[in-house]
């Protein structure tokens, strides 16, 4: 959270270091939507990933709590896995799966994130008014 977002060409450096070394690149962007100045963008580490056609292994976070309402009690993520074997996949879903008791408000939260109203639905209007980050306008790069 230190309000920096890399250049593409620093995370394409990134990409390939994490190649060459075979480590896995694990990517907090939980960020992403905090970004308010003209002149920055967001870009996925797994944007660059395809990009170059890289076999590099990716994990990437995201968080409701962070980046998306701006409320850190409220406890809702996921991450990708990008580049992983299929065994390292069913581990993966295997450890998830013994969380019984879900946050709720989270799971909520993930699915709105994940699937915004479009445009011609009812909350539509409101959600595009309102925006996601309104409280954190002006608060990171």
């Amino acid at each position: 959270p230190t309000g920096q977002c890399l250049a593409a060409d620093n995370q394409a450096q990134i990409v390939r270091f994490c190649e060459q070394h075979n480590l896995v690149l694990i990517a907090d962007e939980v960020y992403q939507a905090n970004i308010y100045a003209a002149d920055r963008t967001f870009t996925s580490f797994k944007q660059v990933l395809r990009q170059q056609h890289s076999p590099a292994s990716l994990v990437s976070l995201h968080s409701t709590s962070k980046g998306f309402v701006g409320e850190c009690g409220r406890r809702g993520g996921y991450m990708e896995v990008v580049n992983f074997p299929a065994d390292v996949h069913e581990q993966i879903l295997k450890l998830a799966s013994i969380n019984l008791c879900p946050n709720v408000s989270g799971q909520i939260c993930c699915t709105l994130m994940m699937t915004p109203p479009e445009q011609g639905e009812p909350s539509y209007d409101l959600y595009v008014q309102v925006g996601v980050n309104a409280a954190l306008l002006g608060r990171s790069c």
